[in-house]
């Protein structure tokens, strides 16, 4: 038994290509379960890093796919539909539906509409500001001066002269 052993570990040598008579048992066996050891390690590692791709491939598709929806969601809550033949049957349907998302209750305003409620303020607080100044006249120190009056010819030019006045 123990010459088979030792013919079969010469086998074993010449398939591996090592020389029996300088590497003993142990040590080869020693060697195989530590290249076994990290090769399942690495099989291991692998696999986590396939599954981390794959999380991270599944992570994009779901954001895009949200946003898509969010889009078309978009989308459909500005347009009408309506169909080829031009019949109006989609427009009740597009009303109900702004009516429950809430969709027709905002106001959307225009940045002129903004741009001209703000310039509204701005002149209205100019003007305030000129009145109190008339009805109490200013005392006059050393280190004030006058500065000239300014024509504006647009409410773009009052505001941009109202923003130092106010500060």
């Amino acid at each position: 038994m123990h010459k088979s052993m030792e013919k079969q570990y010469e086998e074993l040598g010449k398939y591996f290509v090592f020389d029996p008579k300088k590497i003993s048992v142990e040590e080869f066996f020693g060697d195989l379960n530590n290249f076994c050891n990290m090769f399942q390690q690495a099989v291991k590692e692998n696999q986590r890093r396939k599954e981390a791709e794959e999380k991270i491939r599944r992570a994009k598709l779901a954001k895009e796919k949200a946003e898509k929806e969010k889009e078309e969601k978009a989308k459909k809550s500005q347009m009408l539909d309506i169909n080829a033949e031009g019949d109006e049957t989609g427009i009740m349907d597009g009303l109900l539906e702004a009516l429950q998302s809430g969709a027709a209750f905002r106001r959307k305003r225009g940045p002129r509409q903004a741009a001209n409620r703000r310039a509204g303020n701005a002149v209205t607080s100019i003007l305030a500001k000129e009145l109190l100044q008339e009805s109490t006249p200013p005392k006059k120190t050393k280190v004030q001066k006058e500065e000239p009056l300014m024509e504006a010819g647009s409410l773009e030019d009052l505001l941009e002269e109202a923003t130092p006045l106010s500060s």
